[in-house]
C-alpha cells in the first residue's frame, strides 16, 4: 500500500535506508523461490543489520518516534517492578538484573533509582546499536553498575530477567484456514514493494495449528487468519538457561489463548506503528516502522513450563500498578495535582488505554519469591 495522506513523508535519507532494505528483502524472496515466510520478512524488517527498524538509527520511542512505552510516560511501572524485584533479590549475595531490549533506558533508570541498592548489578541485552548508544547516555550516572551484553550470559546467575514490550516483537508466522487446510501466509514481490500470498502447506505449521485447535477444543473456522511464534519454546529455553535461581518478569500487550484466537479476531492481531499512527500494512516503508503482534500468554506459559520454569503470577497492568501504589507510603504516591502525572496514570491503568491490554507475567526458577501484586488471573491461562 502507498502511504496514506496523513502519514508523514520520510526524509530522503530514511527513504534511502528503506529502499536498501527493500532490495535486501527482494533478494531473500528470490533466493527462497519467489515466496518468503512472514516470520523471515518480519525478522529482516526489524533486525537486518544496519537497515532493520531496530538496527538503523531512526528515533523509535517518545513523541519524535513511532510509539510510546510506559516508562516514557512515568516511572510508575519501574517503581512497581522494583518493588517485586526487591523481594526477589533479597536472598542473593551478588544480585543481578538482566533486561532484554531496554528501549531508551528509562525503565532501567527507574528500577535502579527505586531499588536504591548499589550492590545490584544491571545488565542489558540490546540488539540495536542505535538504542544501545542512547541507553549509554541515559544511564551514564550509574557508572559500571550497568554493562551491555552481545549475547545471553554464559555463566549462571541469581537474580531476575525483565522485559517490557519484547515478546510482541518476536517474529511471527502467519496462517489462514482454507478448505480445511492450514496455509502459511507470506510475502511476494509486487513491483518494488511487497504483497501477501499464501504459501504451500507446511507440516510444522500445520502441527502447531492442530495443537492450538486441540487446546481450544474446537477447530478454527474457514478463512480464519492469525499468527503464532514458531520459535517461542526455543526462545524461552534460551532465556531461562542462564538463570540459576530467580524470576522473570514480562510486561506486554496480549491475551490468553481462547481470547486471542476468538472468532471476533479472525483477521489476526498484527499491528504496525509509524509516527504514532497504528495501521495494518507491514509492507509500508520497510525498516521505518515497527511491526508486532499481540502476545499469546497461554503459549508463553506452555513454553516457560517446558523450559523448567514455574508460572508464579499473571495479572493486568492496571491490577499490578494499583496494588503496588496502594502499598507505597503516601510520600511516594502519585501527585494528583500534577496533570501530567494524572494523565500518565490514566494511560497506564484505564481499561480503554493500557490497563487491560497490557499484562504482567511472572515466572520463576527455583524456590522462594512472593506473589505478584494484583488480582491473580492464572486460572485464565
Amino acid at each position: 500500500m502507498s502511504a496514506s495522506p496523513d502519514f508523514p513523508e520520510p526524509s530522503a535519507a530514511a527513504l534511502e535506508v528503506s529502499s536498501a532494505l527493500s532490495r535486501e528483502i527482494h533478494d531473500a524472496i528470490a533466493r527462497a523461490g519467489g515466496w518468503l515466510d512472514f516470520a523471515r520478512y518480519m525478522e529482516l524488517a526489524l533486525y537486518s543489520p544496519g537497515l532493520g527498524y531496530y538496527s538503523a538509527g531512526s528515533t523509535k520511542l517518545g513523541p519524535a518516534g513511532d510509539f510510546t512505552t510506559a516508562p516514557e510516560l512515568t516511572d510508575l511501572l519501574g517503581r512497581a517492578l522494583a518493588r517485586t524485584l526487591r523481594a526477589e533479590l533479597a536472598g542473593s549475595r551478588s544480585p543481578l538484573i538482566l533486561e532484554l531490549g531496554a528501549g531508551s533506558g528509562a525503565l532501567a533508570a527507574q528500577i535502579l533509582d527505586a531499588l536504591g541498592d548499589a550492590s545490584v548489578a544491571y545488565r542489558i541485552l540490546e540488539p540495536s546499536a542505535d538504542l544501545r548508544e542512547r541507553q549509554r547516555r541515559a544511564l551514564a550516572r550509574f557508572g559500571d553498575r550497568i554493562a551491555w551484553l552481545d549475547r545471553l550470559p554464559e555463566e549462571p546467575f541469581d537474580g531476575a530477567v525483565v522485559a517490557n514490550e519484547v515478546l510482541d516483537a518476536l517474529p511471527v508466522s502467519c496462517f489462514v484456514k482454507r478448505g480445511g487446510r492450514v496455509l502459511p501466509r507470506g510475502v511476494i514481490a509486487n513491483g518494488r514493494g511487497f504483497a501477501w500470498a499464501d504459501g504451500p502447506e507446511n507440516d510444522e505449521l500445520g502441527a502447531s495449528v492442530a495443537a492450538l485447535e486441540a487446546a481450544l477444543g474446537t477447530p478454527l473456522p474457514e478463512g480464519f487468519r492469525s499468527e503464532l511464534v514458531p520459535r517461542l519454546p526455543a526462545w524461552f529455553a534460551s532465556v531461562a538457561a542462564p538463570l540459576a535461581r530467580g524470576c522473570l518478569l514480562f510486561v506486554d500487550y496480549g491475551l490468553v489463548r481462547r481470547e486471542l484466537y476468538h472468532v471476533q479476531r479472525s483477521s489476526g492481531t498484527l499491528i504496525c506503528h509509524y509516527r504514532h499512527r497504528a495501521h495494518a500494512d507491514p509492507f509500508l516503508y520497510p525498516g521505518l516502522q515497527d511491526i508486532s503482534a499481540w502476545v499469546d500468554f497461554s503459549a508463553c506459559c506452555d513454553a516457560a513450563r517446558a523450559a523448567g520454569l514455574c508460572v508464579t503470577g499473571f495479572t493486568t497492568q492496571a491490577q499490578f500498578l494499583l496494588a503496588t501504589l496502594v502499598a507505597e507510603p503516601p510520600s511516594a504516591a502519585v501527585d494528583a495535582a500534577s496533570l501530567r502525572a494524572l494523565s500518565a496514570l490514566k494511560t497506564l491503568v484505564l481499561p480503554g488505554e493500557m490497563g487491560e491490554r497490557f499484562k504482567v507475567l511472572a515466572l520463576r526458577k527455583g524456590d522462594g519469591g512472593e506473589p505478584l501484586p494484583g488480582r491473580d488471573f492464572r486460572s485464565r491461562l
